[in-house]
């Protein structure tokens, strides 16, 4: 606890530079380290910096791992509205941060969506792979 009996600021863990499309000005992220509330619970701060005012904001969670979780979703949401115009790769829309499967209708629900994912995953891999043999092999009736 620091003099004034509130918690010490918490260590930035993490961050990620965002790139505004098309004038290239950086989107700055950063997340501090989860810390435990004197309620028990754990809560993670994140800001952003670079479209607009800054947006900052706790995510709680039931432990520090749920508080990373919720704030990286947490990040997500803030950025949506301006998604079109961001990049973290390259590619216009592309932040880097999925959408989390869901687990609060329970482990089931959260098994069967894990379940699409992979399958759709692995029907992608294939149809790449046969793409990229597609414009590797020689036409029909061609010699080798």
């Amino acid at each position: 606890m620091s003099g004034d009996g509130s918690a010490p600021p918490a260590a930035t863990i993490a961050s990620r530079r965002l790139t505004l499309v098309p004038s290239g000005r950086p989107v700055d992220v950063e997340l501090d380290a989860p810390a435990r509330r004197r309620t028990g619970e754990w809560a993670c701060a994140y800001r952003i910096r670079g479209i607009g005012r800054v947006r900052a904001g706790r995510a709680q969670g039931e432990d520090g791992f749920h508080a990373l979780q919720q704030a990286f979703s947490a990040v997500r949401r803030a950025l949506e509205p301006f998604a079109a115009q961001l990049t973290w790769t390259g590619e216009p829309g592309e932040l880097g941060l999925p959408e989390p499967i869901p687990d609060y209708f329970g482990g089931e629900f959260r098994r069967r969506l894990e379940r699409l994912v992979r399958q759709e995953t692995e029907r992608e891999v294939q149809r790449l792979k046969d793409a990229a043999l597609a414009t590797t092999a020689p036409p029909p009736g061609a010699r080798r």
